[in-house]
């Protein structure tokens, strides 16, 4: 069985990601806390090449940006050696992001890890599931 190997997360077992603790909070390896819950689900990027690469970003709401990321708001997730499970659109999440400006389009439901190589990634639109061997966690400038 294979285990996703992350880089750019600390190896402190108590804030690093683990299959217990999920994807929503841990600490990059230069010491930024990464909070998911209070970020928006922004831009999904496949590139089918050799290997296969799905790269996630996320960005921090400005009211909910910790101090230490004021200058890197946006979460990239890039996994490298991918094979897509599921991706399903919700079309009644894409009519209703339409109709009602409002609507939280990046809104997550579900980022989960499964301890070995799974993800599960459930959005107001999209529903993606995916193995992947390697992942790279970084913080960017918009």
């Amino acid at each position: 069985m294979s285990v996703t190997e992350f880089t750019g997360v600390t190896g402190d077992g108590d804030r690093g990601i683990t299959s217990k603790g999920g994807l929503y909070e841990f600490w990059t390896d230069e010491g930024a806390r990464i909070c998911l819950h209070d970020t928006g689900f922004r831009r999904l990027t496949y590139e089918p090449g050799r290997p296969p690469m799905l790269e996630l970003e996320f960005l921090y709401d400005p009211e909910w940006t910790p101090p230490g990321l004021s200058k890197t708001p946006v979460v990239v997730f890039r996994f490298e050696d991918v094979r897509v499970v599921e991706w399903h659109e919700d079309q009644e999440g894409h009519d209703c992001v339409r109709a009602c400006p409002d609507a939280p389009p990046g809104q997550v439901g579900q980022f989960d890890w499964d301890g070995t190589d799974l993800f599960t990634l459930d959005t107001f639109t999209v529903r993606l599931l995916f193995h992947a061997r390697r992942a790279a966690v970084t913080v960017r400038a918009k």
